[in-house]
Order: C-alpha cells, then sequence, then structure tokens
C-alpha cells in the first residue's frame, strides 16, 4: 500500500517582476507572511516561501522579489533564465509601469528562447479606483496579446492575492515538458499504466 503514502511536494520558484514601487513586496509578503507591510525598505531581493494545494496536489513555493534588482541587469537576467513562472506586475494607477512590463516580457522571450513562459499578468493596487490610469481592460487585452491569465488584486485587503499564485502554479503545471509530468512505469506494470496523463 506504499502508493496511497502522501503525495510528494513540487517544489517551483517564481519570480515577481515590475517597476520600483508596484507592490511586488506587498504582494509577496501578504501572500506569504498573511500581513500588509505600510513600508518597505529596499534590498537587493526578498526571499518568501509557501506551501499551497493546486489541483489537489501540494506545492512548495520559492517566491523571489526582486526588490530593488530593477536596475541590476544581470541578475534580473539571471532570475528569468533560471525560475520556473513568473508573476509580471504594473500598478493600476501609473501607466508607465504598464508601459513597462512590454520590454519585461521581451526581454524574458529572447532569454528564454521561442518556448512558451509561465507567467501572469497582474495589476496592483485596484482598490485606488479615484488614481487609476490602466483600464482593466487594457489589461485584458495585453493578457489575451500574451496568452496569460490576468487578475486585478489588492495587496491590502489580500483581494485575489492568493488566486495569483494558484494561477502561476497552473501555468507551470501546463507548460511542463511531458516527461516531468508521467511518472516512471515500474518495470512489472507496463501494461497497467495509462499511455497518457492528462493535466486537470
Amino acid at each position: 500500500m506504499a502508493g496511497l503514502g502522501p503525495r510528494p511536494v513540487k517544489g517551483y520558484r517564481v519570480v515577481l517582476l515590475g517597476s520600483v514601487a508596484v507592490g511586488k513586496t506587498a504582494l509577496a509578503t501578504q501572500f506569504a507572511c498573511g500581513s500588509f507591510p505600510e513600508q518597505c525598505e529596499p534590498s537587493v531581493e526578498e526571499l518568501f516561501s509557501k506551501v499551497i494545494e493546486v489541483n489537489a496536489a501540494p506545492a512548495l513555493l520559492e517566491i523571489v522579489d526582486t526588490v530593488g534588482a530593477e536596475h541590476l541587469v544581470t541578475l534580473k537576467d539571471l532570475y528569468i533564465k533560471n525560475s520556473d513562472g513568473f508573476v509580471v506586475l504594473y500598478s493600476v494607477c501609473s501607466e508607465a509601469s504598464f508601459e513597462a512590463v512590454r520590454p519585461l516580457r521581451e526581454r524574458m522571450g529572447r532569454l528564454r528562447g521561442p518556448k512558451a513562459v509561465p507567467l501572469v499578468l497582474v495589476g496592483t493596487k485596484a482598490d485606488l479606483d479615484a488614481q487609476r490610469q490602466v483600464l482593466t481592460a487594457q489589461g485584458r487585452a495585453l493578457a489575451r496579446e500574451w496568452r496569460c491569465p490576468f487578475l486585478e488584486v489588492t495587496a491590502k485587503s489580500k483581494l485575489m492575492v492568493d488566486q495569483v499564485f494558484t494561477q502561476v502554479v497552473r501555468e507551470m503545471e501546463a507548460l511542463a515538458p511531458p516527461e516531468e509530468e508521467v511518472p516512471a512505469i515500474p518495470t512489472n506494470a507496463q501494461d497497467t499504466w495509462p499511455s497518457e496523463r492528462f493535466i486537470g
């Protein structure tokens, strides 16, 4: 009955990318720690981790918050090359931050090659309607162009915060190479295993 034991936890590294002050640290802190930081001290990076359940299986997320890495191009390129998934953020209160995500996505394409990149597009500070400069429809249109999920979030009240990370895990699993999704076939049970495993 060894096969009925707990399923192994999959580990993923997720990087938060976006302009300064879009709310990367607030999103990560609210998700991992359940609190909202009123002030964030700049540093090169912050690391958070949390286990969540997606598609009835546990997933361990290591979240890299690129707090002060915006100007460290080599470091940011390493994050993009060596991570499993991405959350690309802009503030709905800043049109400049929205414009900045396009060259960021192009850079990801150059560094990662032609294969699809697991990412979620996120508009932050959705509660600040009076200061809004980027319409929800603009975010949706860009996500359709990139063929990725899109969410608007409010880290202060945790609105849609958990869904961001659930979605990025689903994207990573959907785009994983087949050999990573199919378990090893025991030599004495070749005829009993299905030929394909569908992602649900």
